[in-house]
């Protein structure tokens, strides 16, 4: 094979040629994300009950859920908690087990249980996790010092509240919807929003003489909100839809809203005070101490990462523009961590590189083979990428790190044919026959050798739970570089390599000269001594290697052990719980003094307290005792 190989150049330079293209077409198509598409086999049932204690939440509304949930198939494990105002039962399914089909048979045992809930709580929300719903970026806005949104919220007393639920308001109806037309946006997740309540305080002295209740109030303001739907009205061959607007929509809707008090007519806002205020508030999200707005920028799947952080900074920009009231922060870039994984790959890729050019250098002492390498791999990166786009996997940094895992060995592939085919010709060979005889020689024990780190990999493919979904992509990458690297070593290169000595034919028994001083050079004879060493003292060396083997044990178990590996990092995620009943004003406020102390001073400070409105937060929900904050490390800019 090799020899018909070689001896079409032509074709066989065409065909990777055309493989490199396309690589390098897919490379811009392939979908880069932090973390592989996953579907989490985890579903969490969350129920919010603001007015309930947590015995009657566990009794009333956890246990009904519980026994309904039960039926549902292929659950490895339940669990709830029920706290006050708020409860969550969590799923846990077998590993495999299609997560839209479960998500869709728990929200049909949730509508079933609906009938033994009590009327006053919501439907609780189904929540399903993946992988992918990690924000790759939170947005944080706020307001400048005299902003001033479009008021869609009339009279406010307080001016610091009104202008926050302007700012909400603004977020929500118009930043969002601007984000999420971006195409590699999926969902944009916000928390720290403010709504605005109308606060109805009858007047003392009618209440006192009986002539106003409460009773009366509720009735004329549920009479005055009833949805009549249409009428139709035929006229002849004419035909008139009429809709009647009976909603009450605003705060004037409100105050005139006519009232029958003792036989007289008059308006609500005439025997009441009426204002609007904000909700008060379970938690809230403040930006170095101000109140802000988080929105949680979620990925498409198939989208590019930088391709999305180009578009955002973009879009960003535009706000800044178009409204300079408002302020937009960045915070938690989660790209960072695959920028770097990408650079290790770069940094990889070229130091292997150039550490295989000079040990080539060095031990053949020759220009023009170390080149073969810089060929070589490369074009095995940029077909393993073109195999990536074809199995559907992604650029991800699981990924990444089995392509890191096999730089080096496409490296001792490429270094295996071409030192065997050096030695054919160190022999006195032709050059085709060098190349034929150097190729097939090494063909078995390089499958050999890759079938045996594949067999290292190729299992964590099969392996159980998440650890296995996870480990997938990094054993499909290493597989795939090594079999490429294989399919280069053995096919491109001994091609090239004839293509390049060919034109060299005139020099050939100097270049054969120059090859046969390796056995003169100085490493050999290094290596001669210390082997000559070894084996006439075999007594001390096998001392050595078992005090060798003892200390490596004495040392295992001294080693300290850890998930992850120590690196250096700019930010610093504080999950605080007073671990006593405070409000959430009590709590901020704990929090500001606690940044005080803080030296040097961070350069932002982002506070997440108490209950969040994120939709995808899947954990049971926080109480105003609690605290979430994030402080990158740095002076003030």
């Amino acid at each position: 094979m090799v020899r018909f190989l070689i001896e079409r150049p032509i074709a066989v330079g065409m065909v990777f040629l055309a493989l490199a293209l396309l690589g390098l077409v897919t490379t811009t198509s392939l979908p880069v994300s932090l973390m592989p598409d996953i579907d989490i086999p985890v579903i969490t049932v969350r129920v919010n009950a603001p007015e309930m204690p947590a015995r009657q939440l566990e009794n009333s509304v956890v246990k009904p859920l519980r026994a309904t949930l039960k039926e549902v198939p292929r659950v490895e494990e339940m669990r709830s908690e029920a706290h006050d105002g708020s409860a969550y039962v969590e799923l846990r399914f077998r590993h495999g087990t299609p997560v839209n089909l479960a998500s869709v048979e728990v929200n049909e045992k949730v509508d079933k249980a609906m009938n033994y809930l009590p009327r006053s709580i919501p439907r609780p929300e189904v929540v399903r996790a993946s992988a992918s719903d990690l924000p790759v970026f939170y947005l944080l806005v706020t307001a400048t010092a005299n902003g001033n949104i479009a008021d869609n919220t009339q009279n406010i007393s307080d001016e610091k509240s009104r202008r926050f639920l302007e700012l909400s308001n603004f977020a929500g109806q118009v930043i969002r919807k601007r984000l999420e037309q971006l195409p590699e946006v999926a969902l944009i997740d916000m928390s720290g929003m403010a709504y605005p309540e109308i606060r109805i305080t009858p007047k003392p002295e009618l209440m006192a003489s009986g002539a106003l209740s409460l009773q009366l109030i509720e009735r004329a303001l549920h009479e005055n909100n009833a949805e009549l739907g249409n009428l139709l009205i035929r006229d002849g061959q004419y035909q008139y839809n009429v809709r009647f607007n009976t909603r009450l929509r605003n705060l004037d809707d409100v105050r005139n809203t006519p009232l029958n008090l003792s036989g007289r007519i008059v308006t609500l806002g005439e025997v009441t005070t009426i204002e609007q205020l904000p909700e008060t508030p379970t938690g809230n999200v403040r930006l170095n101490g101000q109140p802000a707005i988080s929105l949680a920028i979620i990925k498409q799947a198939n989208a590019r990462m930088a391709t999305l952080e180009n578009e955002l900074q973009t879009m960003i920009g535009h706000f800044r523009h178009d409204y300079p009231e408002v302020e937009f922060h960045i915070t938690r870039d989660q790209t960072q961590l695959l920028k770097y994984s990408i650079s290790n790959l770069g940094q990889s890729l070229i130091i292997g590189g150039m550490l295989a050019f000079l040990a080539m250098f060095v031990i053949l002492r020759e220009r023009r083979a170390p080149w073969l390498i810089g060929i070589s791999i490369p074009v095995s990166l940029v077909i393993s990428l073109l195999i990536f786009y074809l199995s559907g996997l992604t650029i991800n940094i699981i990924s990444l790190s089995g392509l890191v895992l096999g730089i080096g060995m496409m490296v001792d592939n490429s270094i295996i044919v071409i030192d065997n085919i050096t030695q054919y010709r160190q022999l006195g060979d032709s050059l085709a026959d060098s190349c034929v005889n150097g190729a097939n020689e090494v063909i078995r024990p390089l499958i050999s050798s890759v079938l045996t780190t594949c067999a290292v990999f190729v299992p964590l493919i099969f392996m159980q739970g998440m650890a296995g979904a996870l480990f997938f992509d990094q054993a499909m990458a290493v597989a795939i570089g090594l079999a490429v690297s294989l399919a280069v070593a053995i096919t491109l290169l001994p091609m090239l390599y004839r293509l390049i000595y060919n034109s060299k034919q005139s020099g050939v028994a100097k270049t054969h000269a120059a090859l046969g001083q390796g056995s003169d050079n100085w490493y050999f004879h290094v290596y001669e001594k210390g082997l000559k060493w070894v084996l006439r003292h075999q007594a001390a060396v096998w001392v050595i290697v078992a005090l060798s083997l003892g200390a490596s044990v004495v040392l295992w178990y001294s080693m300290p052990f850890s998930r992850f590996p120590a690196i250096s990092h700019s930010e610093t995620v504080l999950d605080i719980d007073w671990n006593e009943p405070v409000t959430l004003t009590e709590n901020n406020r704990r929090v500001a003094s606690l940044l005080e102390t803080l030296h040097p001073s961070p350069v932002y400070a982002v506070e997440e307290a108490g209950r969040q409105q994120y939709l995808l937060s899947v954990s049971e929900a926080s109480g105003t005792a609690e605290n979430q904050g994030e402080h990158p490390h740095g002076h003030p800019r």
